[in-house]
């Protein structure tokens, strides 16, 4: 288990590492320590995968430790070119501060699941942590949007702003973001609700309030993906609309570990 407890000590230290690089426009070093992260990352899943036999998403600090992975892993895409990585400081500032909070609540010693984990509910759990990641990075460039077109109006530019992608490349990352998650959030809730109905989770109704939250964060980031399509939602109220939906977003993953989630801590 000692490995586990390195990994854990070991990426926040190298996210946090990463926004620092990028924050201060040293993309070279920064992008060789971010792949490091996602390789450690990486392969923390995959031992607590071999420690319990099957998908390791089961708790709070495994469902936290998945997020920070997709979130990380998501931005690494998207941010392959140099337009891009001015947001890497912000982003992976927060994926530091999940994997920190991660390894708070980490169980060392990882218990399976009794009855495993089937195609269904690994599909579920998955779509809804990729989704949630999507989610974040969608509400982070979409408050971002709006940081930097104040500044513009005011003429006030600091080194941290002058970093950033311009408002264009910032509002189509935010609309991008949104749709992943509004497709994985389709999947997820979808397989959920099927899983619900099979007697998988008792408790379960449409008008308990994480459903009803889901339901609301599948709709709000399917306009927010689809905004520049519908008249009157520009970017400026699309970007208020993703990063008000941050909050509920975070919110969202909160309710689920609550004592009267009925997803019982997953």
């Amino acid at each position: 288990m000692s490995t586990l407890q390195a990994l854990a000590a070991a990426l926040p230290a190298a996210y946090l590492s990463a926004a620092g690089a990028f924050a201060l426009g040293r993309d070279g070093p920064a992008r060789w320590i971010l792949r490091a992260a996602l390789v450690l990352h990486t392969a923390d899943l995959v031992l607590r995968w071999a420690y319990v036999g099957h998908f390791p998403v089961t708790d709070l600090a495994t469902t936290l430790s998945v997020c920070a992975l997709a979130t990380a892993g998501l931005w690494a895409l998207v941010a392959r070119d140099a337009a891009h990585t001015g947001s890497g400081g912000l982003v992976l500032a927060l994926v530091a501060a999940l994997s920190l909070a991660a390894a708070a609540f980490a169980n060392f010693a990882p218990v399976p699941r009794p009855g495993g984990m089937g195609p269904l509910q690994v599909t579920h759990v998955a779509t809804s942590a990729v989704s949630l990641a999507a989610l974040v990075l969608s509400g982070l460039h979409g408050a971002l949007w709006l940081v930097l077109f104040r500044a513009i109006r005011a003429r006030r530019f600091g080194p941290f702003l002058a970093r950033l992608p311009n408002l264009d490349t910032l509002a189509k990352m935010t609309r991008r973001a949104a749709l992943l998650g509004f497709v994985g959030l389709s999947i997820g809730l979808n397989v959920g609700i099927g899983l619900a109905h099979a007697g998988e989770r008792p408790g379960f109704a449409y008008r308990h309030p994480e459903v009803l939250l889901s339901l609301a964060l599948w709709l709000h980031f399917g306009v927010v993906a689809f905004s520049q399509a519908i008249p009157g939602l520009g970017a400026r109220r699309a970007s208020w609309a993703a990063a008000g939906g941050l909050a509920l977003a975070l919110l969202s993953g909160v309710l689920a570990f609550l004592p009267r989630s009925f997803h019982g801590g997953l």
